[in-house]
């Protein structure tokens, strides 16, 4: 699983790796949201209810259901992914990616990886482990062959592009 390459925005990649980021991005919300389903979802709330909601074909407790089933599902995959990195190392993995995902990964005082929570670690470090996660979301969720696709030939496709 692990590649000569570093993963993020460049050439041919950063469609792809804006998206995956983007969609890990959503995990708090989805947390959130799941909380919320899940209240809603229980006895009482229906008995509030006089009438049943319908959108569409089923009922809102089937829709609710299978909206409770995705969040727990897309919540499921970036818990997953991250067992790929050291214990010592999640927390700030995750919270770069849902902070800083899509910018470059700079060094010096303006740079994402300055903040005090990553000073145990030098940025490579912490740069390999981010990209562990993200090529392990992309595996889960089905999309980690095309990653290695595209950081394999992503700069012979600009090129191709450019000329």
């Amino acid at each position: 699983m692990s590649s000569s390459r570093s993963f993020g925005p460049g050439p041919g990649t950063s469609v792809k790796y804006r998206w995956l980021v983007l969609r890990i991005q959503e995990y708090p919300l989805n947390k959130e949201l799941l909380k919320l389903a899940e209240k809603d979802i229980g006895p009482s709330a229906h008995m509030l209810r006089e009438t049943p909601v319908r959108r569409g074909r089923g009922s809102s407790t089937e829709s609710n259901a299978i909206m409770i089933a995705d969040l727990k599902r897309r919540i499921y995959e970036v818990e997953k992914a991250l067992e790929v990195v050291p214990e010592e190392y999640r927390a700030g993995v995750l919270y770069h990616t849902l902070n800083h995902g899509t910018k470059t990964m700079g060094v010096g005082k303006g740079s994402a990886w300055a903040d005090k929570m990553f000073q145990n670690a030098h940025r490579n470090t912490w740069t390999k482990w981010k990209t562990r996660f993200l090529m392990e979301y992309a595996d889960i969720i089905g999309e980690g062959s095309h990653m290695r696709l595209l950081m394999r030939y992503g700069e012979d496709l600009e090129d191709r592009k450019n000329n």
